[in-house]
């Protein structure tokens, strides 16, 4: 019977056979094919650029330079995945995400996580929760049940590792997962004021003058 390597890997168990009908097929398996396997299997997929460093920077208020890669290619990541891709989604998005991480300053909550402490109400069943799932990314995602949610989504289980995994690798990503959920881009559709979609972000109009200067700068260059 031929095995499809595809459907191999797809069901290991990490079995003793298992293993060692891997380890004969790297032994058995030419180096230039291992090479070129290694290539095409870590290749990342093309991501459309929404927008550069050099307009987010402008939004921010900073230096280019003080942007990083990560963080750059993480929005794009971000708006092409959520469909955060027309001009009314794209500013309201990066306004509002502007205004809850201080123009890109704060990747995670800044408290400890300790008022998270054994809140069910968001997963936190397990003792540490509390700061190991505290507010991480442009928006905040925060509590187990959320991660998990956020993990299954990304498909990701190392997002369960907590606050730091998620602040470095999906800051903006994170954000836009809260903002698919509760259906934002329907709303950006509808041509809405800051206060509408600030209404809806933060349930009540807390910061609104900073998250308008943002928006304004958003106009400017999105």
């Amino acid at each position: 019977m031929t095995i499809k390597f595809i459907d191999a890997a797809k069901y290991f168990k990490g079995t003793k056979e298992q293993i060692e009908a891997f380890e004969y097929l790297q032994k058995n398996t030419p180096p230039h094919v291992v090479e070129e396997f290694a290539k095409l299997y870590r290749k990342q997929p093309e991501v459309k650029l929404l927008i550069s460093k050099k307009q987010l920077a402008y939004v921010w208020g900073l230096s280019e330079k003080t942007i990083s890669d990560s963080v750059i290619n993480d929005l794009n990541n971000c708006l092409n995945l959520f469909k955060i891709n027309t001009q009314s989604r794209m500013r309201h998005f990066i306004s509002q995400i502007s205004h809850e991480s201080g123009g890109g300053k704060w990747m995670k909550e800044l408290a400890s996580g300790d008022a998270y402490e054994g809140r069910r109400d968001i997963g936190n069943t397990q003792r540490g929760d509390g700061r190991k799932y505290k507010g991480a990314g442009f928006i905040q995602l925060t509590g187990r049940a959320n991660y998990s949610s956020f993990s299954k989504y990304m498909n990701d289980p190392r997002i369960m590792d907590g606050v730091d995994y998620v602040a470095t690798k999906y800051p903006a990503t994170s954000g836009g997962f809260w903002w698919h959920n509760n259906n934002m881009n329907a709303l950006c559709d509808k041509n809405p004021t800051v206060e509408e979609v600030t209404r809806k972000v933060n349930g009540g109009y807390r910061g609104l003058e900073d998250r308008k200067k943002y928006y304004r700068r958003c106009l400017s260059v999105i």
